[in-house]
Protein backbone atom coordinates (compact mmCIF):
# COMPACT_ATOMS: atom_id res chain seq x y z
CA UNK A 1 0.00 0.00 0.00
CA UNK A 2 3.09 2.54 0.99
CA UNK A 3 4.75 1.56 -2.24
CA UNK A 4 1.63 2.18 -4.33
CA UNK A 5 0.95 5.69 -2.42
CA UNK A 6 4.78 6.58 -3.10
CA UNK A 7 4.75 5.63 -6.63
CA UNK A 8 1.47 7.79 -7.28
CA UNK A 9 2.81 10.56 -5.56
CA UNK A 10 6.00 10.56 -7.66
CA UNK A 11 3.60 10.11 -10.52
CA UNK A 12 1.30 13.28 -9.71
CA UNK A 13 4.55 15.30 -8.88
CA UNK A 14 6.56 14.28 -12.19
CA UNK A 15 3.11 15.14 -13.60
CA UNK A 16 3.56 18.99 -12.43
CA UNK A 17 7.27 19.43 -13.06
CA UNK A 18 6.39 18.44 -16.76
CA UNK A 19 4.06 20.76 -16.91
CA UNK A 20 5.57 23.52 -15.80
CA UNK A 21 8.60 22.77 -17.37
CA UNK A 22 7.12 22.13 -20.74
CA UNK A 23 5.42 25.32 -20.65
CA UNK A 24 8.49 27.00 -19.72
CA UNK A 25 10.57 24.89 -22.24
CA UNK A 26 8.85 24.47 -26.05
CA UNK A 27 7.39 27.79 -26.33
CA UNK A 28 9.48 29.98 -28.64
CA UNK A 29 13.01 30.81 -26.84
CA UNK A 30 13.83 34.59 -26.73
CA UNK A 31 17.02 33.58 -29.57
CA UNK A 32 14.31 32.85 -31.59
CA UNK A 33 12.09 35.52 -31.09
CA UNK A 34 15.01 37.79 -31.40
CA UNK A 35 15.27 36.37 -35.44
CA UNK A 36 11.66 36.90 -36.04
CA UNK A 37 11.71 40.49 -34.82
CA UNK A 38 14.76 41.13 -37.27
CA UNK A 39 12.95 39.29 -40.13
CA UNK A 40 9.97 41.66 -39.69
CA UNK A 41 11.85 44.82 -39.46
CA UNK A 42 13.21 45.07 -35.69
CA UNK A 43 9.51 45.36 -34.61
CA UNK A 44 8.71 43.14 -31.77
CA UNK A 45 5.55 40.90 -31.42
CA UNK A 46 2.86 42.39 -29.77
CA UNK A 47 1.97 40.70 -26.41
CA UNK A 48 -1.12 39.39 -25.76
CA UNK A 49 -3.23 41.94 -23.40
CA UNK A 50 -4.18 40.64 -20.10
CA UNK A 51 -2.68 40.92 -16.75
CA UNK A 52 0.18 39.35 -16.35
CA UNK A 53 0.96 35.93 -14.29
CA UNK A 54 2.52 36.44 -10.67
CA UNK A 55 5.63 35.14 -10.54
CA UNK A 56 5.64 32.24 -7.77
CA UNK A 57 8.03 33.09 -4.82
CA UNK A 58 9.81 30.35 -2.65
CA UNK A 59 10.10 30.53 1.06
CA UNK A 60 14.23 30.59 1.76
CA UNK A 61 15.59 27.43 2.20
CA UNK A 62 17.19 26.61 5.63
CA UNK A 63 20.86 25.54 5.72
CA UNK A 64 20.09 21.95 6.21
CA UNK A 65 17.92 21.88 2.88
CA UNK A 66 20.54 23.59 1.16
CA UNK A 67 23.00 20.65 1.93
CA UNK A 68 20.12 18.18 1.03
CA UNK A 69 19.55 19.91 -2.33
CA UNK A 70 23.17 20.10 -3.32
CA UNK A 71 23.71 16.12 -1.84
CA UNK A 72 20.29 15.46 -4.39
CA UNK A 73 21.67 17.16 -7.42
CA UNK A 74 25.75 16.13 -7.16
CA UNK A 75 25.04 13.66 -9.60
CA UNK A 76 25.06 14.95 -13.53
CA UNK A 77 21.41 14.56 -15.38
CA UNK A 78 19.83 16.76 -17.34
CA UNK A 79 18.12 18.58 -15.42
CA UNK A 80 21.46 19.69 -14.02
CA UNK A 81 22.23 20.28 -16.74
CA UNK A 82 19.69 22.71 -16.98
CA UNK A 83 20.54 24.41 -13.76
CA UNK A 84 24.15 24.84 -14.83
CA UNK A 85 23.07 27.27 -17.81
CA UNK A 86 20.33 28.65 -15.65
CA UNK A 87 23.23 30.06 -12.77
CA UNK A 88 24.67 32.67 -14.73
CA UNK A 89 21.60 34.15 -16.27
CA UNK A 90 19.76 34.87 -12.95
CA UNK A 91 21.55 38.10 -12.96
CA UNK A 92 20.87 38.89 -16.87
CA UNK A 93 17.32 37.83 -17.05
CA UNK A 94 14.79 38.31 -14.61
CA UNK A 95 11.92 36.91 -15.84
CA UNK A 96 11.58 33.41 -14.99
CA UNK A 97 10.58 32.13 -17.80
CA UNK A 98 12.85 33.40 -20.19
CA UNK A 99 15.48 32.32 -18.50
CA UNK A 100 14.03 28.81 -18.22
CA UNK A 101 13.93 29.36 -21.74
CA UNK A 102 17.14 30.91 -22.50
CA UNK A 103 18.82 28.24 -20.67
CA UNK A 104 17.18 25.45 -22.19
CA UNK A 105 17.96 26.47 -25.74
CA UNK A 106 21.78 26.08 -24.77
CA UNK A 107 21.24 22.50 -23.89
CA UNK A 108 18.12 21.34 -26.28
CA UNK A 109 20.73 19.80 -28.92
CA UNK A 110 21.52 17.36 -26.76
CA UNK A 111 18.93 17.08 -23.85
CA UNK A 112 14.90 17.15 -24.70
CA UNK A 113 12.20 18.34 -22.24
CA UNK A 114 11.18 15.02 -21.59
CA UNK A 115 14.76 13.89 -20.65
CA UNK A 116 14.99 16.99 -18.01
CA UNK A 117 11.48 16.35 -15.94
CA UNK A 118 12.40 12.50 -15.95
CA UNK A 119 15.76 13.10 -14.49
CA UNK A 120 14.46 14.95 -11.79
CA UNK A 121 11.62 12.26 -11.18
CA UNK A 122 13.46 9.19 -12.05
CA UNK A 123 17.25 10.27 -10.58
CA UNK A 124 16.84 12.99 -8.39
CA UNK A 125 13.90 12.01 -6.56
CA UNK A 126 15.11 8.81 -6.07
CA UNK A 127 18.53 10.52 -4.85
CA UNK A 128 16.69 12.19 -2.35
CA UNK A 129 14.44 9.12 -1.10
CA UNK A 130 17.92 7.23 -0.52
CA UNK A 131 18.83 10.06 1.30
CA UNK A 132 15.53 10.23 3.43
CA UNK A 133 16.40 6.46 4.39
CA UNK A 134 19.97 6.98 4.47
CA UNK A 135 19.13 9.99 7.00
CA UNK A 136 16.37 7.58 9.13
CA UNK A 137 19.32 4.88 9.68
CA UNK A 138 21.46 7.48 11.13
CA UNK A 139 19.19 8.75 13.13
CA UNK A 140 17.85 5.21 14.67
CA UNK A 141 21.71 4.71 15.49
CA UNK A 142 22.54 7.98 17.18
CA UNK A 143 18.77 7.09 19.05
CA UNK A 144 20.18 3.45 19.78
CA UNK A 145 23.65 4.96 20.72
CA UNK A 146 23.05 8.25 22.59
CA UNK A 147 19.33 8.05 23.69
CA UNK A 148 20.22 4.36 24.46
CA UNK A 149 23.03 5.03 26.34
CA UNK A 150 21.07 7.71 28.68
CA UNK A 151 18.19 5.39 29.07
CA UNK A 152 20.42 2.63 30.81
CA UNK A 153 21.33 5.15 32.91
CA UNK A 154 17.88 6.32 33.74
CA UNK A 155 17.31 2.40 34.71
CA UNK A 156 20.53 2.57 36.58
CA UNK A 157 19.74 5.82 38.52
CA UNK A 158 15.86 4.36 39.26
CA UNK A 159 17.53 1.26 40.53
CA UNK A 160 19.29 3.04 42.89
CA UNK A 161 17.12 5.37 44.11
CA UNK A 162 14.94 2.62 44.86
CA UNK A 163 17.34 0.65 46.79
CA UNK A 164 18.59 3.78 48.65
CA UNK A 165 14.57 4.54 49.07
CA UNK A 166 14.28 0.61 50.35
CA UNK A 167 17.34 0.74 52.84
CA UNK A 168 16.38 4.05 53.89
CA UNK A 169 13.14 2.58 55.23
CA UNK A 170 14.56 -0.51 56.59
CA UNK A 171 17.08 1.85 58.06
CA UNK A 172 13.92 3.66 60.00
CA UNK A 173 12.43 0.79 61.13
CA UNK A 174 15.57 -0.67 62.40
CA UNK A 175 16.75 2.68 63.92
CA UNK A 176 12.96 3.26 65.59
CA UNK A 177 12.78 -0.58 66.88
CA UNK A 178 16.28 0.77 68.41
CA UNK A 179 14.66 3.68 69.87
CA UNK A 180 12.03 1.48 71.39
CA UNK A 181 14.19 -0.34 72.65
CA UNK A 182 16.48 2.47 74.43
CA UNK A 183 13.30 4.29 75.70
CA UNK A 184 12.15 0.53 77.00
CA UNK A 185 15.48 0.95 79.02
CA UNK A 186 15.31 4.15 80.27
CA UNK A 187 12.28 3.51 81.11
CA UNK A 188 13.44 0.25 83.43
CA UNK A 189 16.01 2.10 84.99
CA UNK A 190 13.93 4.81 86.03
CA UNK A 191 11.75 2.59 87.50
CA UNK A 192 14.80 0.82 89.56
CA UNK A 193 16.58 4.36 90.06
CA UNK A 194 13.32 5.21 92.31
CA UNK A 195 13.62 2.01 94.18
CA UNK A 196 16.81 2.17 94.59
CA UNK A 197 16.31 5.83 96.13
CA UNK A 198 14.23 4.84 98.67
CA UNK A 199 15.90 1.82 99.71
CA UNK A 200 18.75 4.36 100.48
CA UNK A 201 16.31 6.55 102.61
CA UNK A 202 15.35 3.83 104.65
CA UNK A 203 18.45 2.04 105.01
CA UNK A 204 19.76 5.99 106.05
CA UNK A 205 16.93 6.36 108.43
CA UNK A 206 17.43 2.89 109.98
CA UNK A 207 21.38 3.56 110.32
CA UNK A 208 20.95 6.89 111.56
CA UNK A 209 18.31 5.40 114.50
CA UNK A 210 21.33 2.59 115.11
CA UNK A 211 23.95 5.42 115.39
CA UNK A 212 21.34 7.27 117.79
CA UNK A 213 20.94 4.35 119.74
CA UNK A 214 24.98 3.25 119.95
CA UNK A 215 25.34 7.45 120.54
CA UNK A 216 23.20 6.52 123.88
CA UNK A 217 24.81 3.47 124.93
CA UNK A 218 28.07 4.99 124.53
CA UNK A 219 27.31 7.88 126.82
CA UNK A 220 25.60 5.29 129.26
CA UNK A 221 28.78 3.42 129.36
CA UNK A 222 30.69 6.05 130.03
CA UNK A 223 28.65 7.60 132.34
CA UNK A 224 29.02 3.88 134.44
CA UNK A 225 32.97 4.07 133.58
CA UNK A 226 33.14 7.73 135.11
CA UNK A 227 30.81 6.79 138.18
CA UNK A 228 33.22 3.85 138.85
CA UNK A 229 36.11 5.47 138.90
CA UNK A 230 34.87 7.87 140.87
CA UNK A 231 33.88 5.21 143.86
CA UNK A 232 37.07 3.03 143.73
CA UNK A 233 39.02 6.73 144.22
CA UNK A 234 36.60 7.02 146.58
CA UNK A 235 37.30 3.92 148.51
CA UNK A 236 40.51 2.75 147.90
CA UNK A 237 42.74 5.96 147.13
Amino acid sequence: MTDTTDTDNRDRLGSQLWGALKNALTDEDPIAQARRAKLQGGKAPVAATGPAPEPSVQAPMSPMAVALLEQVLSKATAYTALTEKLAPLESIISDERMRYQAAYALIKGSRSVEQVVQSIDMQHMQALEAEVGRFAAQLREKERVEIGTRSSECQTLSANIDAATRQTARLREELDARIQQIEATVARDRERLAQVSQEIDARRQELTGVKQQFDAAAATVQDSLSRAKATVVRHLA
